[in-house]
């Protein structure tokens, strides 16, 4: 039995050199390949800064073309009052009824 003991001891303490091993291998070739490495990663940072850059830009371009349409919309609406005789054309909805009471005659008392 004490023989048995002690392989067992053994065994499990052959681990640790691999271990350290295999870290001063990874930690060798960060050192050597940092450049590489640090050019990696600036390269995939810049590619999502651009995707964030071209998806802001996309969302203000819709919404300017958006805001552009209500315009043109307005533009319409306005223009056939106009060409129907409708005061709102000119003066706008609210401009209308103001300029009726000043356009209005004076009542006779």
């Amino acid at each position: 039995m004490g023989t048995a003991r002690r392989r067992s001891r053994r065994a499990s303490n052959s681990g640790g050199f691999g271990a350290l091993f295999a870290l001063l291998v990874i930690v060798a070739i960060i050192i050597k390949f940092i450049w590489w490495i640090l050019g990696a990663l600036a390269l995939v940072g810049f590619f999502f800064l651009t995707r964030a850059v071209v998806r802001e830009n996309r969302k203000r371009r819709d919404t300017y073309a958006r805001y552009c349409a209500q315009i043109a919309a307005r533009a319409d609406q306005q223009h056939n009052w106009v060409m129907r005789g409708d005061d709102r054309g000119v003066y706008g909805p609210d401009g209308a009824t103001l300029m009726h009471f000043i356009e209005a005659p004076p009542r006779a008392s």
